[in-house]
This record gives structure tokens, sequence and C-alpha cells, in this order.
């Protein structure tokens, strides 16, 4: 049987405490540093060009226009046409004094189309995968995909096309994309104006 003194269990414990505290400090170390060097991934695949909320302002889709639903990607919200809540990834903008929609951003069309749920759609490319998108829309356009606009031209104009949104009447439901994901737009949006 083995007989410890009091200078070997100090140390014995001291060893289990800086395994144990090293233990910890990797496993948290580990924690904290898995998100920031997955976040370097995407930032070292993305070109240093990248166009950012920082970089880049939009001037607001439509003049004297007032917010009607904002967007929430984490809290729902009603959806009185559907009659059930919902995340709403988008700005819905309605004006009583005008209702043309502006190109919030130089860009090329990169699609248009219509469908029942979201009425007709432009979809304008500003380059390094940043797109805004317009729903329900007129569908009498003069544009077409390929067509390049700066930012302010009149792109369309406002309807009730947006089946899914009847309930709002005319309105644009505009969202924002990068790289392929919805951000909030009001990022991008020019914030003294709104």
């Amino acid at each position: 049987m083995r007989t410890y003194t009091k200078n070997t269990l100090m140390k014995s414990i001291i060893i289990v405490g800086i395994i144990t505290f090293s233990l910890i400090a990797v496993i948290v170390g580990f924690l904290i540093g898995v998100p920031a060097q997955a976040n370097t991934s995407i930032d070292e695949n993305t070109p240093s060009s990248t166009v950012s909320n920082t970089s880049i302002t939009f001037i607001l889709p439509m003049k004297n226009a007032t917010i009607v639903k904002d967007y929430s990607a984490k809290e729902l919200q009603y959806n009185d046409t559907l009659e059930q809540w919902e995340i709403h990834k988008a700005i819905d903008f309605k004006s009583d004094t005008s209702n043309e929609v502006l190109a919030v951003y130089n860009g090329t069309i990169s699609n248009i189309y219509t469908n029942y749920l979201e009425g007709t759609v432009i979809v304008i490319d500003h380059g390094n995968g940043l797109k805004s998108i317009y729903k329900s829309l007129n569908n009498e356009l003069t544009l077409k995909v390929g067509d390049t606009v700066k930012q302010g031209d009149v792109i369309a104009t406002v309807s009730d096309t947006m089946s899914r949104e009847l309930n709002t009447g005319a309105h644009l439901h505009f969202e924002v994309f990068k790289d392929e994901l919805a951000v909030d737009p009001n990022d991008y949006l020019e914030t003294s104006s709104k």
C-alpha cells in the first residue's frame, strides 16, 4: 500500500489542476476558434472587391413610400392574406403618391418572371453576388433580361399581383440577396431617407 506525503499529494492536485485547466482552455479555444476559422475560409474564397454594406448604398426603391412590413428573419410576422405567422425576409413598401419602382443601384437585369404567389418579379444583379429583387410589379414591363440600369431608373410600377400578400394591396415586396442568401435590405438602404 502506497502512502502519500503532503507534498506528493499537493503536487498531484496541482498537476491534475493544470491538466484540467489546459483541457478547458483547449475546448474553449476550439469552440471560439471554429466560427472564426469558418469565416476566414469564406473570406479567403471571396474576391477582395466584395461588395458589402459599407461600400455600397442603395436608394429607396420608391419615393414617398411607407414601410408596411419590415424585414424579420427571426421574429414571426402575421400574414393576414394567408392567415398565418411567418418570417418576412423582405421590406414591403406602399405609396399613395407614387407607384414607380426605382433601381436601388446600378446593375443588370438578370431575371424577369411572373408566378401566382409572387406576381411579376425583376431581379437586378449588382455584381459580386449582390442582387436586389422586386416583387408584386405590374406585368407591363419595358425592360428585358440583359438590360443595364442605373441607380434611380424607373424599372416598373407596383401592383397587387403578389397573391401571397394580396390583402396588402398594391405594394412593392423588396428583397436583397448576397451570395444566394437573403439579407436585411436595411443594411444597404440609405438610412437618412427612410
